[in-house]
């Protein structure tokens, strides 16, 4: 029986929109009618991925990230804003189920989008924030905050795998029983597992993403980083709603502010040495590629620094401090991710066509 959907990926960056095309994919392909709820860099990537689609502007609360190394007291300042704008979330999601007769709410990251009147559903590998050192006294309160919104929706979707090995570590690790959970496994963006490409044409391939103001900050280092070196560059900028470059571009430095799916791949498999920020979807996506990088973690994000010091320890990723970044020293370690993470580029489909079935 077909269904209504609705799907509200977070826009703190690109990675909650990138990860939900194959959940996207795998609705559509079942007859589903999907509907998303998004707006400025995940709406128009994916307006650009399903144009086919119908979608909906629904603003979403943007942090405001520091310049320094802790995002503390931003986001301490922040916090009411939040509330507001978790339950503006809320409101619109309600109205969106009663006029478009959704039948399935399915959010990512979003906290209030969820509705009362049907079944909700929230991704997340963030079962267990991380908090900086000096506040981890507050790590009971913050994660019993962060429970008591999941705990809102029917059900939790983890794109990791419930035993080792695990990308996301202690972040999707344990959850307790009273959550209804789904361990989906790695959920990227892409069908090709490997491209051959015998010769690489970049150097260094940089992919920034995440919110400002690190994103310039990392871009406009790298940037005066290229300029003293002869080697290509190649930056993807993730500003999909963007149609204009910085200027003075060094000549051996090549930019894209986005690149669809058979570019990314190309480009990817193309470059010698991968640096980027340390997102999870970007791991998902390298890790479904077949693909290490050099990681460097948003200053002050916890979730990102915690993971490159996991996965660095794992062996699977190198990792810098953004303030000790050196481009000409980069070096990506040659590790197959595929000999230790297992491929389910099927799985996706599978649970999806059981889950809805199980709901009518």
């Amino acid at each position: 029986m077909e269904k209504n959907i609705l799907i509200c990926p977070l826009n703190w960056g690109l990675g909650h929109a990138t990860r939900c095309v194959p959940i996207i994919k795998a609705l559509t392909n079942q007859g589903h009618k999907v509907i998303i709820a998004a707006d400025k860099g995940p709406l128009a990537f994916l307006q650009k991925a399903f144009p086919e689609l119908e979608f909906i502007d629904l603003p979403g609360f943007e942090p405001v990230y520091s310049k320094s190394n802790t995002q503390v007291f931003k986001m301490m300042a922040a916090f009411p804003r939040a509330l507001r704008a978790f339950r503006r979330d809320h409101k619109a999601v309600e109205a969106i189920v009663k006029s478009h007769n959704i039948d399935i709410v399915i959010s990512d990251n979003r906290f209030g989008c969820w509705s009362k009147e049907v079944h909700s559903v929230y991704i997340t590998h963030q079962i267990h924030i991380q908090v900086p050192r000096l506040w981890r006294w507050a790590t009971p309160i913050i994660n019993t905050f962060n429970n008591s919104y999941i705990n809102k929706y029917d059900e939790v979707w983890i794109p990791d795998y419930e035993d080792d090995p695990s990308l996301a570590g202690k972040l999707s690790h344990p959850v307790k029983r009273s959550i209804k959970r789904e361990y989906l496994g790695i959920l990227s963006r892409f069908d090709i597992i490997n491209q051959e490409v015998t010769e690489k044409s970049y150097k260094y391939m940089v992919i920034l993403s995440g919110p400002e103001p690190q994103r310039t900050i990392f871009e406009d280092l790298v940037l005066k980083q290229a300029k003293d070196i002869k080697d290509k560059v190649l930056i993807l900028r993730a500003k999909p709603e963007s149609s204009e470059l910085p200027k003075d571009i060094p000549e051996n430095v090549k930019m894209f502010n986005h690149a669809d799916d058979a570019t990314f791949v190309k480009l990817v498999n193309s470059s010698e040495n991968i640096i980027c920020r340390g997102g999870y979807s970007s791991l998902m996506d390298l890790v479904r590629l077949g693909r290490s990088a050099y990681l460097v973690p948003t200053p002050g994000q916890t979730e990102q620094e915690y993971l490159a010091r996991h996965l660095c320890k794992e062996g699977y990723f190198e990792r810098c401090e953004q303030s000790d970044f050196q481009l000409e020293k980069v070096v990506t370690p040659e590790i197959s991710m595929r000999e230790r993470l297992r491929d389910n580029v099927s799985a996706v489909d599978d649970f999806i066509q059981i889950w809805t079935e199980n709901l009518s």
